[in-house]
This record gives C-alpha cells, structure tokens and sequence, in this order.
C-alpha cells in the first residue's frame, strides 16, 4: 500500500511538474527560436515598438497559437525574410543587423519611396 501511495504521489509530481514546464514554452513558433514564453514576449514587443502596433494586430490575444489572421503570415514571412538577409549579407564583425526597424520605422507599413 504504501508503495503504490509512493508511486502515486511521485507520478502526480511529475506530471503537475511536466504540466507547469510546458506552461512557460511558446506554443507553434514556426519561424522564432526562443526557448521560453519570456524570451518571446521580450522579442514580440521590439516588434510591435518596431511597427508602431499592439499584439492584436497579429494576434488573437485569446488564442496566440491561432494562425488565420493574414498579418501574422505575413511576419513570419518578413522575419524569415530578415534573417536571410543578415545570415546572407551582413556578415562581417560588427556587422549592423537589420530588424524590423529598418524598414517600418514605427509604422505597421513601410514608408512609401517617393
């Protein structure tokens, strides 16, 4: 009996240990390589600063894994977009990244050339 309360209470610990491990890992990063769901809040908001816009923009805020707004596609598409161009070209030491920023400059679309 008491080895069956041991095993028990042991399985229980693991689980709710497992279950609050997984609260805290970002849930369908596609393009984003963060470990932690701090680290990607961190990262998240230099872009929305970058854009000149809130999470709801891309995002469902009650379901941040949701993948129908088109805008959130179209990040992902831009953030592969800019890691290709700094891994590709901007290589040097010291070399400047690019990030949102270079382009937006606040705004949730570039400026237009005139």
């Amino acid at each position: 009996m008491k080895k069956t309360t041991l095993l028990l209470t042991s399985l229980v610990l693991v689980v709710g240990l497992a279950s609050a491990a997984g609260k805290n890992t970002p849930q369908n990063l596609k393009v984003l390589k963060f470990k932690t769901i701090n680290e990607t809040k961190q990262y998240m908001k230099t872009v929305a600063k970058d854009l000149g816009v809130k999470c709801n923009y891309c995002h469902d805020v009650n379901n941040f894994a949701d993948d129908s707004n088109q805008k959130k596609r179209i990040a992902r598409s831009m953030l592969k977009m800019m890691t290709g161009l700094n891994n590709e070209f901007f290589t040097w030491k010291d070399a400047r990244q690019i990030r949102c920023w270079t382009c937006h400059q606040g705004k949730s679309d570039p400026p237009k050339k005139k």
